[in-house]
């Protein structure tokens, strides 16, 4: 078994004089929740191993496409000298273990300034802050993942070292098989045993490059699946009794729902119900196609602020580019460089473009016997299940999240909206829910943006 104990210690002094012991002084063990299946055995947070060979990894972060279902595994069969074929990949579990610090940071630090790297560390993993952002996958799990297959390795060499009455230092590991010589016995044969094994301390990592699947062009885990239509995604979902709901939430935060046209959405073949408050409204029906047209019979009237429109960010624009400006940085004296040189002027204007991945938002909710089960594309699991918890007034234990594959993000599927959303849906219904959003778009809602930049040979910069 894996065990993790963190211990921080914080001390801070007022005038000279003091001592504070901080919360995250305390110890803390994380222990390994991987659920296994009855032919597979667990090595630690990250890897099973079942009887029939197949290598199941572990893997904390969301695969939106940028091949993370690969490269975390790929770290872990190259320590242990698996067989690459026979690997596979799930969803890992809300757990501390799995924690992203890294991208908490990219993503929080700034509010957290001051307070020691240590103790923001701590609070991010006792919090279990699970987080694909920041490009902090490997940066953040090529440690852990190493040591996972290298524990696993050796387990394995000890429990075939006890078959065979020699020193498992003198075993390795390739293709799936521990070998001495001639002699091979497979990972499947050796799981059971090995798993129950103890680690050394001092834990021995793979050397050389002979045999080695670092650096090496593996075929993506996540692909074929995708390309023959197997893959599910949050909208594969299906549930017995599931209804279909499409939503329409208001353009801005400080807007809310004013009026909708109920009646006209009845008159919609397999509509069955309307749920509404300030901030959106969702047609409840049978299918989703028949949930959409009663959406758009539902003509949602929103009162409140709107996002710019094109019209107003070109105004903005041009006022940006009559006024003066002002360097951020300079070095060297630029009036001096550029003395006597002909001065060019030009502007560059882009259109602006919504950042729109090939996956709407989407989740699917099941409230049932007190527990709500939601199936979700989420770079955020722990928050996922924070925001569901909190919309309907239950416990964090009384949520499971179930993270799915994503159709891209572009840091979309960060938010919690929709998992709100379908909490308060399946919760209202009493039934499984699936649904989507609807978007009014006026100009452009997004949240990065490059318009234009507009450079002057005085070296300002604006946009």
């Amino acid at each position: 078994m894996v065990e993790i104990t963190r211990r921080n210690l914080l001390v801070s002094g007022g005038v000279g004089v003091g001592l504070v012991v901080a919360w995250a002084a305390w110890p803390r063990t994380y222990l390994p929740r991987l659920a296994t299946a009855p032919d597979e055995h667990a090595f630690g947070a990250y890897l099973k191993i079942a009887r029939s060979g197949q290598i199941m990894v572990a893997v904390p972060q969301c695969e939106h496409g940028q091949g993370v279902y690969t490269t975390l595994p790929q770290i872990v069969a190259d320590e242990l000298g698996a067989d690459w074929r026979t690997v596979g990949v799930e969803a890992a579990p809300i757990a501390p273990l799995y924690a992203n610090p890294l991208a908490a940071e990219w993503l929080f630090g700034a509010a957290f300034a001051g307070v020691p790297d240590g103790v923001r560390d701590e609070l991010w993993t006792r919090q279990a802050l699970m987080l694909t952002a920041g490009s902090t996958s490997v940066r953040r799990f090529e440690a852990p993942l190493r040591a996972a297959g290298a524990a696993a390795r050796v387990l394995l060499c000890q429990a075939a070292a006890a078959r065979w009455d020699v020193d498992w230092r003198d075993l390795t590991t390739a293709d799936g098989f521990v070998v001495q010589g001639n002699r091979r016995l497979r990972f499947a044969e050796l799981a059971e045993a090995a798993a129950s094994g103890s680690v050394p301390d001092d834990l021995p990592y793979r050397i050389g490059e002979e045999g080695r699947l670092t650096g090496q062009s593996v075929p993506r885990l996540d692909v074929p699946a995708k390309v023959d239509g197997s893959a599910n995604f949050v909208a594969d979902v299906r549930l017995p009794d599931m209804v279909f709901a499409s939503i329409r939430q208001a353009p801005h935060r400080d807007a809310r729902l004013i009026g909708a046209d109920v009646a006209a959405a009845e008159r919609v073949p397999g509509m069955l119900h309307v749920v509404r408050n300030d901030r959106w409204v969702a047609a409840v029906a049978r299918d989703w196609w028949a949930a959409n047209r009663a959406l758009g019979a539902l003509a949602p009237r929103f009162e409140g602020p709107v996002p710019p429109d094109d019209a107003a960010i070109a105004r903005a624009l041009d006022a940006a580019l009559d006024s003066e400006g002002h360097r951020v940085a300079g070095v060297g004296d630029v009036d001096a460089a550029f003395a006597g040189a002909r001065l060019v002027e030009a502007e560059y204007s882009v259109a602006p473009a919504l950042h729109a991945a090939v996956e709407p938002p989407a989740a699917t909710a099941q409230w049932q016997n007190e527990r709500l089960e939601l199936w979700v594309a989420t770079q955020a699991p722990s928050r996922a299940r924070a925001a569901a918890a909190a919309a309907i007034g239950v416990a964090e234990a009384q949520v499971i999240v179930h993270p799915m594959l994503a159709g891209g993000s572009f840091g979309a599927a960060l938010e919690t909206d929709v998992v709100r959303q379908a909490a308060v849906l399946a919760r209202a219904l009493r039934r499984p829910v699936q649904h989507t959003v609807a978007f009014i778009l006026k100009g452009l809602i997004a949240s990065s943006l490059v318009r234009s930049i507009l450079i002057s040979s005085r070296g300002s910069l604006g946009w």
